[in-house]
């Protein structure tokens, strides 16, 4: 199975209000799982059944799962997957670049296999996590403050998602 794959974009920043939809599925940075596989093989590694499957319930997921529905997605066909092994094989992924790890205050991880520098909607509510939609101005990200060299920036907006907002009738 082969997919394409685009550049890595860096050091921008998402911090205005124009907002503009992009439907681009390319836009997913996670190699797909030959070029994965390869990777391993070419650091010495071994690719085992339990790392494919955890790599293609991730490949182009926009869930933005937590380890804990992503063991019990993979139980049912794994069910000798220890936490464990999935938490090693998630952390490799984001030491490799393949997906950013990031936390919305819910006392879970997240994962997501979309490294292009965006922000998420959060709802206070129910819990959800989307993708916000690509703005159109994208400010230089600085390259240092107060002594720290600036690599990447995370961005969330915490809010009432659409079907919250109706359920408990707060208006815009």
């Amino acid at each position: 199975m082969s997919h394409g794959t685009l550049a890595i974009q860096s050091g921008i920043v998402y911090t205005t209000i124009i907002i503009v939809m992009n439907t681009n599925e390319e836009a997913f940075l996670m190699r797909d799982i030959d070029a994965l596989v390869q990777h391993v093989h070419d650091g010495g590694g071994k690719v085992t059944t339990q790392r494919l499957l955890i790599w293609q319930t991730l490949y182009k997921n926009t869930t933005h799962p937590t380890a804990e529905d992503l063991y019990a997605q993979l139980r049912p066909s794994l069910p000798s997957l220890s936490l464990t092994t999935l938490y090693n094989a998630l952390n490799e992924l984001v030491e490799w670049g393949e997906v950013r790890r990031f936390d919305i205050g819910d006392g879970h991880i997240h994962f997501d296999p979309n490294i292009v520098s965006h922000a998420e909607l959060v709802c206070l509510r129910c819990h959800s996590v989307i993708d916000a939609p690509e703005i159109s101005v994208k400010p230089q990200m600085p390259a240092e403050i107060a002594g720290y060299q600036i690599i990447s920036r995370a961005e969330q907006y915490y809010g009432f998602c659409p079907r919250c907002r109706g359920e408990a009738g707060i208006s815009a």
